[in-house]
């Protein structure tokens, strides 16, 4: 077909909806390429970064007398974790746990939280991120044991509290997040790949096709003539 670049350009100032719908159609593949790479790229980064499993405890923490109030007893808790928690105490649980990375990596994926109410009464939530279900199950039920046992030697100016093992951790439930990650890519994918195909329909001069054709000019097309100009004939 003969190319008519100029009165191309001049009607693609303000593009129709089916005009573009009908570019994301005809490069669709580039669309879906960019989709499935950013997808891709996200799924892996969720799964390397991020670990996928989560092991969760619960210890139980008895008072030695009543406390009035959600803000004494959480008082109260994180007076007794403080006590507790020590490095040689963090450094057990790694050990416990077969830990062999950095201890910073170790801290990053430990959660421990105070909670004045829950089943069972006031205590501490323990969870752990691992990279696989059996070690965060390790990690999280060795925090829990060693802290039973620091609250049983308890001593001194902190009150003397009772602490039981509530909950052990069973093998993590599995995390959606790099499935979100890989969803939030496509999405973003979806709309570059877009933005691409339009610019790069944009750019382009000459029509390869009567639909090409009926959409820019947005009028019926009855026929057309190939253009024969670029190819050479025989002598």
């Amino acid at each position: 077909m003969a190319s008519t670049s100029g009165r191309r350009d001049r009607t693609r100032d303000d593009p129709s909806l089916s005009e573009i719908l009908y570019v994301l159609q005809r490069r669709r593949l580039l669309i879906v390429g960019v989709v499935l790479l950013l997808a891709g790229i996200a799924l892996l980064f969720g799964y390397f970064r991020e670990p996928v499993y989560t092991a969760e405890a619960k210890v139980s923490v008895r008072p030695p007398e009543k406390l009035e109030g959600e803000e004494a007893t959480l008082a109260f808790l994180e007076e007794v974790r403080g006590a507790v928690v020590t490095q040689k105490m963090l450094g057990e649980v790694r050990r416990r746990a077969g830990w062999e990375a950095s201890p910073r990596a170790f801290s990053e994926r430990l959660i421990p939280r105070t909670v004045g109410k829950a089943d069972g009464g006031p205590g501490l939530l323990i969870r752990f991120r691992g990279d696989e279900p059996g070690q965060a199950a390790l990690a999280a039920n060795a925090y829990a044991e060693l802290f039973v046992e620091g609250v049983e030697n308890l001593g001194g100016g902190v009150p003397v509290a009772g602490a039981v093992v509530e909950q052990k951790a069973l093998p993590g439930d599995y995390s959606p997040r790099p499935l979100i990650y890989a969803a939030i890519a496509a999405g973003a994918g979806l709309l570059i790949g877009g933005a691409a195909a339009l610019i790069l329909e944009g750019r382009a001069s000459g029509w390869r096709g009567v639909r090409d054709a009926e959409l820019t000019l947005r009028v019926p097309v009855l026929g057309a003539i190939p253009d024969y100009s670029s190819k050479k004939t025989g002598g």
